[in-house]
C-alpha cells in the first residue's frame, strides 16, 4: 500500500534515541538503586569495617549515575557498530502491518501488536510489549503517516 525508504545513519539514530526516550522504561534515573548501593556501601564502611567492600559499593552507584548520564551516546555508538548501520531500511506499509526490511534483516510489526502509536515532534513511535519502533517523519508519505495515525484510533 505504501513504501517508504531511509538509511539507517547517526543522525537518524540520535533521532530514534530523543523521540522514543519519552515511551521507554530508562527515562528515568534508578534513583532506588542508587540510593540503596550508597546506602549499603556506607553501612559497609562504617558498621562492617570493610572499606573495600563499602567503596565498591558507592563507585557501582557513581557508575550507575554515570550510565544514566551518558545512555544516549552509549545508545547510538552501540547502533553504529552493528551491520545494519549505513544500510537502507525499506518500509512497507498496509493492513495487516509494517514491514521493514535491510540487506541483514526483515521483521513485521502487526498492527495487532501495537499497544500505542504516540506522534512526536519528528515522527511516530509504536509502543509495543518489551519494545518500541520509532519511525521518522522524514521517511514518510503524508499519506503513510496519515495511515499509520488512522491506525492509532483505531485502537483507542
Amino acid at each position: 500500500m505504501f513504501h517508504c525508504e531511509f538509511t539507517l545513519d547517526k543522525n537518524y539514530f540520535r533521532e530514534c534515541f530523543d523521540q522514543s526516550l519519552p515511551y521507554s522504561n530508562v527515562s528515568k534515573p534508578k534513583y532506588a538503586l542508587v540510593a540503596f548501593l550508597f546506602i549499603l556501601g556506607c553501612v559497609s564502611i562504617y558498621g562492617l569495617d570493610n572499606a573495600y567492600l563499602g567503596n565498591f559499593l558507592i563507585l557501582l552507584a557513581v557508575l550507575e549515575c554515570i550510565a544514566h548520564y551518558y545512555r544516549r551516546p552509549w545508545w547510538v555508538a552501540r547502533q553504529m557498530v552493528t551491520r545494519a548501520s549505513g544500510s537502507k531500511i525499506t518500509l512497507e506499509i498496509d493492513e495487516q502491518g509494517i514491514t521493514a526490511t535491510n540487506p541483514y534483516k526483515s521483521y513485521q510489526i502487526r498492527w495487532a501488536d501495537v499497544n500505542e502509536i504516540a506522534e512526536t515532534e519528528l515522527g511516530v513511535v509504536l509502543v509495543r510489549a518489551g519494545t518500541n519502533q520509532y519511525i521518522s517523519k522524514k521517511a514518510l508519505s503524508s499519506d503513510a503517516l496519515s495511515f499509520i495515525l488512522s491506525k492509532k484510533n483505531s485502537h483507542d
